[in-house]
């Protein structure tokens, strides 16, 4: 008989005080470049989904969740899905969630997962933008997070980024 592993109960160590200042000031930073990116295109809802990916980045560098494979990826399926599904159904709410919740599919077949996708497709779903969007702003989006990530590994003693590139 095989018995499950015990979760481990206790709170990750705090990370220093200069690790937490430097982390959060490039993560904003980046951000900053995102709504910039944002407000250029008129497409600043599109921002939402990349300042999860940004946390994720800046938090776990070392998940599969955060590496570029999964962040590219992951919201270029997610969002081709989501133009498929709007595409059908017209943008709503409904489509939004229908979207959302199908574009976990793609993403794990690609072996991508990445959970700030299903935001960029339930937006989608939402708004049913024009397929270019996927040109601007995902991919540029998706560039400036993981360059903030880069960076923020070239800046913080003992932090690997990224942990893979395919």
């Amino acid at each position: 008989m095989t018995t499950a592993p015990t979760p481990q109960s206790g709170v990750p160590a705090r990370p220093p005080v200069s690790a937490i200042a430097l982390a959060t000031v490039a993560t904003t930073a980046g951000l900053f470049l995102l709504a910039a990116a944002a407000a250029a295109t008129d497409m600043a809802l599109f921002a939402l989904p990349f300042a999860a990916s940004a946390a994720i980045v800046a938090v776990a560098p070392a998940l599969p969740f955060a590496q570029p494979r999964s962040i590219v990826v992951g919201h270029l399926a997610g969002g081709t899905l989501a133009l498929g599904v709007t595409a059908v159904a017209g943008p709503s709410v409904w489509t939004a969630a229908l979207a959302a919740g199908l574009a976990t599919a793609p993403m794990l077949l690609l072996r991508a997962p990445h959970p700030p996708a299903t935001a960029t497709a339930a937006l989608v779903g939402l708004t049913g933008p024009a397929p270019e969007f996927l040109l601007n702003p995902v991919l540029p989006a998706s560039a400036v997070v993981i360059a903030g990530g880069v960076l923020l590994g070239r800046l913080l003693p003992g932090r690997r980024y990224p942990a893979y590139w395919r």
